[in-house]
């Protein structure tokens, strides 16, 4: 195989494909753009690879969230073994979500973690209770643009370009607010059960009720399972979404006693416009 470089473009790496689209809104192709997680992986259990590693060294940025164990890990191998990598932490700024250890959440119990609760964590390897799925609502999706076009322009001042594309993106990402604001509505409960909390952020910016059947991470106990049953019923769910990066075992067992569909949706999809779009007009749907 040849090992000759492709070009003298410049690099980033970015942890999961919705930050790479991000980015790609804002740089648009000046960059080559390295995702780290690769398609139908479980970010949860990933670990990179050695030509990952190297691809890493040898990119201008990292860009991240900050709240995934790898990207933890990730994070103080670059502070100890590559200075010339720029990380950029598209969390802060963020209006985090707390709820269990492993990332599980129903959204009657979120509670909102500040920025020095997050920085007492830092010395850890992960950011334990706090749901890392920030870029499923553009609400959020807004603040982790504003930290990759300030990091871009710190770097490249004389780039105007990257700021006609944010505010670009930024339009874009209000139009999609307008439109599940006016899908959801204030008048009308929406709920929707699903294997992995996901959606928690999406939830709490609409006003939406998350019912996830993980508990603690882990498969749910038949208490738990109980409970989501008559919760499903009492609230008349039509539908189950699941991803296929986690087992669907109990999934499908669940549908059948439901007696409704198991849908699958892919939160990890790159298209974070578009994928919360469709998203939410599923749970939208009756």
């Amino acid at each position: 195989m040849c090992t000759k470089p492709q070009s003298n473009q410049p690099s980033i790496a970015v942890s999961i494909a919705p930050l790479q689209y991000i980015t790609e809104q804002i740089a648009d192709s000046d960059f080559r753009i390295n995702v780290l997680v690769p398609s139908g992986a479980s970010p949860e259990t990933y670990e990179p690879s050695p030509a990952q590693m190297q691809q890493v060294a040898q990119s201008q940025f990292y860009i991240h969230t900050g709240l995934i164990d790898f990207e933890r890990n990730l994070q103080q191998a670059i502070r100890n073994n590559m200075p010339d990598v720029q990380q950029i932490n598209v969390s802060e700024g963020v209006e985090l979500i707390a709820g269990d250890c492993e990332h599980n959440h129903q959204n009657n119990s979120e509670k909102i973690v500040h920025d020095h609760e997050v920085a007492a964590t830092h010395g850890h390897t992960h950011v334990q209770g706090v749901d890392p799925h920030i870029w499923n609502s553009p609400r959020t999706v807004k603040q982790i643009a504003a930290t990759i076009y300030e990091a871009l322009a710190r770097q490249y001042p004389d780039s105007a370009r990257y700021k006609d594309n944010y505010h670009r993106f930024i339009s874009r990402l209000d139009s999609l607010d307008s439109q599940l604001t006016a899908l959801f509505g204030p008048h009308t409960h929406h709920a929707f059960i699903i294997y992995h909390p996901a959606l928690t952020y999406l939830a709490r910016d609409y006003g939406l009720q998350q019912i996830a059947l993980e508990n603690e991470g882990k498969e749910p106990s038949a208490e738990h399972m109980r409970r989501i049953i008559d919760t499903a019923r009492n609230l008349n769910l039509t539908k189950l979404f699941y991803q296929r990066q986690f087992s669907k075992s109990t999934v499908d067992a669940l549908a059948r006693e439901l007696n409704i569909p198991a849908v699958p949706i892919d939160p990890l999809a790159p298209d974070v416009i578009n994928n919360t779009l469709e998203i939410s007009k599923l749970i939208a749907q009756p």
